[in-house]
């Protein structure tokens, strides 16, 4: 099988990595919904961290990686607690709505990125991507609806989430100048188990062998499908893989109608379409950026100083 994948062309690899990431995300979805009927989602979450820890400990132990050794403690505490805010907003998220809607209202992370990158990195915007992300939330908007009475709580914390989350990567990208990803990991396994364990203590209750099942499935197949995602973004170029990512929308609608019967209304669709066409835009736009910088640093490089 790893033989044959890696036979395929770059893209078409990332591709397959891509989807296959997003099924199991999927999956993990539905496993935290099931389970927020026994436990409440900051415990699904602390399991998830410290399930992750126990995995971790052996390449600790083994000196793989050092924690202790990193100089940048303090930058891994803040990433962490904008990770880990963002995820128990992401489970809450999903234990409220329905799944297809939970997945849809993610796909706005893309969105709140540009804003974060405008206000917070200081990233010049051009009014290309200003628009193409007023569109999307435009799109954010037919999806939940506030003018007919349909805005849900769920929502509210679905938003929060991809906020959170455009933050948090913003966070790792500067962490990345100097640290490992297998450094910026264990730091978040640590930081974030510590962080999640008194309110989950004030919450606790004891699952059931089922519920148990449940929690070790949602950090293994958590962990499982960020590694596909890192893996789809290694093996082909990210303008060609990245639209992919938004089968999820199809998984989770047809998850939600196996297991609860959900079908999605009409304006899913719409929002969703118009918050995906706008991700894709920005997505295209940053591509392009990235390319004209590379090519006047080549062009720089390439002019050589005049003899004396």
């Amino acid at each position: 099988m790893r033989e044959w994948l890696r036979n395929l062309p770059p893209n078409v690899q990332g591709a397959f990595w891509l989807v296959t990431g997003g099924f199991v995300f999927t999956a993990t979805s539905a496993m935290i919904r099931l389970l927020s009927v026994q436990i409440e989602s900051v415990q699904t979450a602390f399991f998830r961290a410290v399930i992750s820890l126990v995995i971790l400990l052996p390449i600790i132990a083994a000196g793989k990686v050092k924690p202790w050794q990193s100089k940048r403690i303090a930058g891994h505490f803040w990433r962490t607690f904008m990770g880990t805010l963002s995820m128990v907003l992401g489970f809450y998220a999903v234990s409220m709505l329905p799944l297809a809607d939970a997945t849809a209202i993610a796909f706005s992370q893309p969105l709140f990125s540009v804003v974060v990158a405008a206000l917070i990195a200081g990233e010049k915007v051009r009014w290309r991507r200003w628009s193409a992300t007023i569109v999307g939330f435009l799109g954010v908007l037919v999806m939940v609806r506030p003018g007919e009475g349909s805005l849900q709580a769920g929502a509210l914390v679905a938003l929060a989430n991809a906020a959170t989350v455009a933050i948090s990567i913003l966070l790792v990208k500067r962490l990345s100048d100097s640290e490992t990803p297998l450094m910026i990991l264990t730091q978040f396994a640590i930081f974030s188990t510590i962080l999640l364990a008194p309110p989950a203590l004030f919450v606790w209750r004891w699952p059931d062998a089922w519920g148990w099942v449940l929690a070790v499935g949602v950090a293994l197949s958590a962990t499982v499908g960020q590694y596909f995602w890192v893996q789809a973004f290694k093996a082909g170029e990210m303008s060609a893989v990245a639209p992919f990512e938004y089968l999820r929308l199809p998984f989770a609608v047809f998850v939600g109608w196996l297991i609860w019967d959900e079908i999605p209304v009409i304006w899913t669709y719409v929002g969703a379409a118009i918050v995906i066409a706008s991700a894709l835009y920005i997505a295209h736009r940053e591509h392009q950026l990235a390319k004209e910088r590379r090519l006047r640093e080549q062009q720089a490089s390439s002019i050589k100083p005049p003899s004396a």
